[in-house]
């Protein structure tokens, strides 16, 4: 089933989609993450991939390389000219994996992707990658960024059912990650973190998005903000933007960062939304998420 036929179900019944982030390094085993997953059997699985691109970005590979081969000349027994010219052989290669960089990263990615549409299964897969600027763990700038986005979208053979446009990445990369998104058929999540609730905030952020293409809008909002807002407000303030003409073409989500406390877990079990995004246990919170299905008694 696609992510939006199983949108238009829940809406039938009043109920968001479940998701969960997999924020797995490369040190992480994946198996015990896959059981529990097949457990609490939630809807979808954001693939955080900023837990483990990083480890695999050209700086990291290149570093592995350069180290072997550097570490191999200053520990042969070598005149001070054959070390030179070894050396200076290394930096030809640099220059050489520089140029094959994209094809050994189509590579990896092709590997990072396999791995993560195993691990959800049949469950829709949302790509996502965030810095720390972002509240995520990704240390890229902004074109390895785009890149990485763009490079797994095209070699994901239709693995993932939607995108999440990072919020800070300038507007030409996010408009390049979004062509590729559509080229998969993939959908397009943009966010908005909110810091207060007024109208003219969310009707920019509902327009803005509209006007752009999206397919679902991502507000968020942390713990300390939703505290100091009335729940009929937040309410209203949702059923609204959910009434508007463009609706029908762009979904509207609701994502709770940071730990809630129990009348803010009550309060977001209530409001419309299209996705709601708990951790699947402590074990696997992530900076943004710490909130876990238990908590809120999904299942």
């Amino acid at each position: 089933m696609d992510f939006l036929t199983l949108l238009n179900e829940k809406k039938t019944i009043n109920q968001a989609a479940l998701a969960v982030p997999m924020a797995l390094g490369p040190n992480d085993k994946f198996t015990p993450y896959k059981n529990l997953l097949n457990e609490e059997n939630p809807d979808v699985v954001i693939w955080q991939a900023d837990a483990i691109a990083d480890d695999f970005s050209k700086e990291v590979i290149w570093d592995q390389v350069k180290q072997g081969g550097a570490q191999a000349v200053d520990e042969g027994d070598l005149s001070v000219m054959k070390k030179a010219a070894l050396k200076s052989e290394l930096d030809q290669a640099h220059q050489e994996f520089l140029a094959n960089w994209p094809g050994i990263q189509k590579q990896i990615v092709q590997e990072l992707v396999q791995n993560a549409k195993e691990t959800a299964g049949e469950r829709s897969l949302f790509l996502a990658y965030s810095t720390k600027a972002e509240g995520g763990l990704g240390e890229m700038g902004p074109a390895d960024q785009a890149f990485f986005l763009t490079t797994a979208l095209n070699e994901s053979n239709g693995a993932f059912s939607a995108v999440f446009i990072p919020e800070l990445l300038d507007e030409n990369l996010q408009e390049k990650v979004q062509e590729s998104a559509q080229k998969q058929g993939t959908l397009v999540i943009r966010t908005t973190t909110l810091q207060e609730l007024t109208e003219m905030e969310l009707s920019k952020a509902f327009d803005g998005a509209a006007d752009k293409g999206t397919n679902l809008l991502n507000l968020e909002m942390a713990a300390a903000s939703v505290s100091e807002i009335e729940p009929a407000d937040l309410d209203a303030a949702l059923v609204d933007l959910m009434n508007r003409p463009a609706a029908d073409q762009l979904h509207v989500m609701l994502t709770l960062t940071g730990q809630l406390s129990k009348d803010q877990i009550e309060t977001w079990l209530i409001l419309p939304s299209a996705l709601v995004t708990l951790a699947l246990s402590a074990n696997y919170q992530t900076p943004k998420i710490k909130s876990t299905i238990k908590e809120l008694g999904w299942n």
